[in-house]
């Protein structure tokens, strides 16, 4: 009898939620409790809502002048999510 590979309790229950579809629920969740890391403390305190659903970031600000900012920077704010998340999770961004 062959033994399997030994495989990290991380890695199992990676593929695990992955299985179930969870990890894109976590992912989101990662995005929000992240968001003030990414973006900066004054586009963090801006922000009225944020959500992230089928690798589309959707944000919603207070301030006319920080939607315009976010929306001249939303490729480096997109790299700096996927670089956070390890992988490419967020393909565009929508600004409310």
């Amino acid at each position: 009898m062959k033994m399997k590979k030994a495989e990290t309790l991380g890695d199992v229950l990676q593929q695990y939620l992955t299985a179930l579809g969870a990890d894109k629920k976590l992912n989101e969740i990662r995005v929000l409790n992240e968001w003030e890391k990414i973006a900066g403390k004054t586009i963090s305190r801006e922000t009225a809502d944020i959500y992230l659903k089928d690798g589309v970031l959707f944000l919603k600000f207070r301030s006319p002048l920080i939607r315009n900012e976010v929306n001249m920077h939303k490729t480096i704010i997109q790299e700096r999510i996927n670089e956070s998340l390890g992988y490419e999770a967020v393909n565009s961004i929508k600004i409310k």
